[in-house]
């Protein structure tokens, strides 16, 4: 009788750790660079001094997706066929096909705003994409940070980081997702989230 209650024990011992690791594994994503906004102000300062370009393999083009891996630890913005990292438009092409990644929704409503925010500080990957009909667009991370209150969008907005290559003197860190996309621009503009 003793084995009996000694194996059940086991059994409750083991199913207890399997679901502690299975809830951790779900609740948080990937180990999160302690170091980020240090090395995002470096990638910064490299970005301002680039001379922009228009040409897809310009060294400029690298710091949008380079700052997904350096902040969250993860590359999948780097095309192995391409050996570079991808524009807006093939990381909004690769987002809508991946299924590492899924769509939280629009930025115009606020429960996705606020789940994004939530899942950047649950150290899961989040990017807000915008694209024109000709296939422009841009792309801003989502980092760890708190909802900041957004006079033009009337909404609170998810801290972010983005890198404009067409207008550099625009690009910040640490800051509002309004501060990268005008009002007008907010039906268009959709966010994604990496799943764990």
């Amino acid at each position: 009788m003793k084995q009996f209650y000694s194996s059940v024990s086991v059994l409750y011992k083991t199913a207890f750790v399997v679901f502690a690791l299975v809830a951790g594994s779900t609740t948080y994503g990937q180990t999160v660079n302690n170091n980020w906004r240090q090395d995002l102000e470096n990638s910064m300062k490299e970005f301002l001094s680039c001379q922009p370009s228009t040409d897809v393999n310009s060294p400029c083009n690298k710091f949008l997706g380079e700052s997904l891996n350096t902040v969250y630890r993860i590359n999948d913005f780097y095309s192995q066929n391409l050996g570079r990292y991808m524009v807006a438009s093939e990381i909004a092409k690769y987002l809508k096909s991946s299924e590492q990644w899924t769509l939280l929704g629009p930025c115009y409503d606020q429960k996705t705003l606020t789940q994004a925010q939530e899942n950047a500080n649950a150290r899961k990957a989040v990017v807000a994409v915008y694209m024109t009909g000709s296939g422009g667009g841009h792309v801003v991370l989502i980092t760890p940070g708190s909802l900041q209150s957004s006079g033009s969008w009337e909404l609170s907005v998810p801290t972010a980081t983005s890198f404009f290559l067409s207008q550099p003197d625009r690009s910040f860190i640490n800051k509002g997702l309004s501060f990268a996309f005008g009002k007008m621009l907010m039906k268009d503009i959709l966010i994604y989230t990496r799943k764990y």
